[in-house]
């Protein structure tokens, strides 16, 4: 009286093929250049609404080395007087907030200000430079997830 379960071939064969594409993935990483060369992996890059590009680069989420926004849903855009077009893509994006932490808190050693992103035409790569030119580096998504209106697509590196 034992109980078999049997599990669906297309399930396990989507689960596997999950795994070897996760395991597969390029993490986002970033280079800063300038004031000091460091690069650090890990992060996400992500659309928001469909208009607003969100790159945030390092070991720890709350503290990233390296983040940048571009397009009209940054919390501190109107407090910063960033640009606020939308985010359409490759190109260049001038005036966009980018925030350079190397200290171990965000008032130790720390770059922030408006500055400009360039994003590649791969869609998942691209440079950045403050205005003040006190800092300055390139990134790179990898294939990272982006969010779009809630949906989550992964990008193309080809």
């Amino acid at each position: 009286m034992g109980t078999s379960t049997r599990q669906h071939p297309l399930f396990t064969l989507t689960a596997i093929a999950i795994l070897i594409a996760g395991a597969a993935a390029s993490q986002p990483t970033a280079t800063i250049d300038k004031p000091k060369s460091r690069t650090v992996t890990g992060g996400f890059c992500r659309v928001l609404g469909n208009d607003t590009f969100s790159g945030n680069f390092g070991p720890n989420s709350s503290l990233p080395t390296l983040a940048l926004t571009i397009g009209p849903r940054s919390t501190m855009a109107d407090a910063l007087h960033a640009n606020k077009a939308n985010f359409t893509g490759p190109g260049t994006y001038k005036n966009e907030i980018i925030a350079v932490y190397l200290g171990k808190t965000a008032l130790e050693d720390s770059y922030m200000g408006l500055g400009t992103v360039i994003i590649n035409a791969d869609k998942h790569s691209g440079t950045f430079s403050l205005n003040d030119k006190s800092a300055a580096g390139h990134f790179d998504c990898g294939t990272a997830y982006i969010v779009i209106l809630g949906r989550s697509f992964e990008t193309a590196n080809s």
